[in-house]
């Protein structure tokens, strides 16, 4: 794992949900949008939105783990399904 940091969320991250309703859901970071975070849902390839305060409380108490930095081509790939799924109304 890697060790927590106040800059996260940040492209290309993948983090996972540890404790509470969303328990095991892998999140990968796409975008800021106003005050939340929009993550791609892994393995059900579903849009969410976190709001910014909620996630970094999550990071602080442990509830999301940071996993690791994506590969470009493997980032560009759920990128691609987060926007598709933003043009349909895809949203978790």
């Amino acid at each position: 794992m890697i060790s927590f940091s106040v800059n996260h969320p940040k492209k290309r991250y993948l983090y996972a949900v540890t404790t509470g309703v969303m328990l095991g859901e892998l999140l990968v970071y796409i975008e800021s949008i106003d005050n939340n975070y929009g993550f791609l849902v892994l393995p059900i390839m579903k849009n969410r939105l976190i709001p910014q305060d909620k996630f970094k409380e999550g990071l602080a108490n442990k509830i999301v783990d940071i996993v690791e930095k994506l590969p470009k081509n493997v980032f560009k790939v759920c990128e691609a399904q987060y926007i598709k799924n933003t043009s349909n109304g895809t949203l978790m």
